[in-house]
């Protein structure tokens, strides 16, 4: 089933949120599909018995900085200028319909308690939607604030969906939350019981030092060693090729000072825009 799944809709990700609404995980799912797309997901995901709500207006993504999109910008159905719609996806035709409903209201609680979200974390979302819907739509580092420490289970990395790996849908409101953390497990069980080699890879990938900054990209150190607070590594991931990315590349080791403070052999980065986690 994976492998169809993928081969139709081209992600990882994609594929499988879609497949945790079909295995009842979760209520209602949510994808965007581009306007010519729509007649073939819809016939498609009805193979599979799953009803879908499509959205009443288009969406125009933003690609940020990081080179990923968490924020859209809605404009008219009727619109000429390109764009996708969200495609509302359930077992329940119902379900999937409320949901259009919720984010048509802007009822985020509501929309989150229809994807299957914990509540911690879809109050977590309501309270700093106001600062960073109008920023990127990251609430990375918001959780990494509310976070104690700078190692966390592996479970709750989201800070690589660029690189289409995750176990989560949404953005945990810590990343030690154990309703996220049983969440995620669920998730890579049925990823493993789907396609072992992947379940593989995405837990290997998603374990491993991440130097995360809000604007200036995302940087996955590989082949990495720990030794007390300083990390030592052969090489760096980038979802940009910036000064960061140069120093980093270049340092082949850090000492992490605190969640949002680092040395490298280049200089110093620290600051509430940056922060460093190590997921195992």
């Amino acid at each position: 089933m994976l492998d169809e799944f993928l081969a139709f809709f081209k992600s990882l990700t994609k594929s499988m949120d879609i497949i945790y609404a079909l295995e009842g995980i979760k209520p209602v799912s949510r994808i965007t599909v581009s306007e010519d797309n729509l007649s073939p997901t819809k016939e498609f995901l009805e193979n599979y018995k799953l009803s879908t709500i499509i959205s009443d207006f288009k969406i125009r993504q933003v690609i940020d900085e990081n080179r990923f999109s968490n924020k859209g910008v809605k404009i008219p159905a009727d619109s000429k200028e390109n764009g996708s719609y969200f495609v509302y996806i359930s077992k329940k035709e119902e379900l999937a319909e409320k949901a259009k409903q919720a984010e048509s209201t802007g009822d985020n609680k509501e929309l989150g308690r229809l994807f299957g979200y914990p509540k911690c974390c879809c109050e977590f979302f309501e309270k700093n939607f106001p600062v960073e819907s109008k920023r990127q739509n990251d609430y990375v580092l918001a959780g990494l604030r509310e976070s104690e420490g700078f190692t966390f289970p592996f479970h709750t990395n989201i800070t690589i969906r660029h690189m289409d790996i995750n176990l989560l849908s949404h953005f945990p409101c810590n990343f030690r939350c154990k309703e996220s953390i049983k969440l995620a497990k669920q998730n890579l069980k049925l990823l493993e019981k789907l396609s072992p080699e992947l379940g593989e890879i995405s837990a290997g990938m998603l374990k491993g030092v991440v130097v995360y900054t809000a604007n200036q990209g995302i940087f996955l150190l590989r082949d990495y060693k720990i030794n007390g607070n300083e990390v030592s590594y052969e090489g760096v991931m980038s979802s940009v090729n910036n000064k960061i990315y140069d120093s980093l590349k270049r340092s082949k080791r850090i000492k992490i000072i605190d969640k949002n403070r680092i040395k490298t052999d280049k200089g110093e980065l620290k600051g509430q825009d940056i922060g460093v986690f190590i997921f195992s």
